[in-house]
């Protein structure tokens, strides 16, 4: 698992750093959790629960994980805080999928680039 930017698709990566901008210019403080993933990493989050499919963007350098520094001491680090709300539309404002609104799973730390067509 990384950390870094500099393991995001060259086409991700600008998107991911105008995410990160947004939340500062907002006053949201963020942590990036989360950026890229090998096969071995993602089969270890399968197992714990933590990722629900073989086909993660993380895989592909085309997701990213973050979080708002001041929930990370939370439990759970509050998911029902209007702070996710809040990235999720910054997120969303880029074109960005938001994984707060997958169905079945609420992810609210999870950014993607969408797919062709959605």
């Amino acid at each position: 698992m990384g950390k870094d930017l500099s393991e995001l698709s060259d086409d991700f990566r600008p998107l991911a750093e105008r995410l990160l901008q947004l939340c500062a210019d907002a006053g949201i403080a963020v942590r990036v959790i989360d950026t890229g993933r090998t096969p071995e990493q993602q089969e270890t989050y399968l197992k714990l629960g933590t990722s629900w499919t073989r086909n993660s963007k993380h895989l592909t350098g085309h997701a990213i994980d973050i979080a708002p520094e001041q929930l990370l001491t939370e439990k759970l680090w509050a998911p029902k805080s209007p702070l996710w709300y809040r990235l999720g539309e910054i997120g969303e404002s880029l074109g960005l999928k938001w994984g707060g609104r997958f169905k079945g799973k609420f992810d609210p730390s999870h950014f993607e680039m969408p797919t062709a067509g959605g």
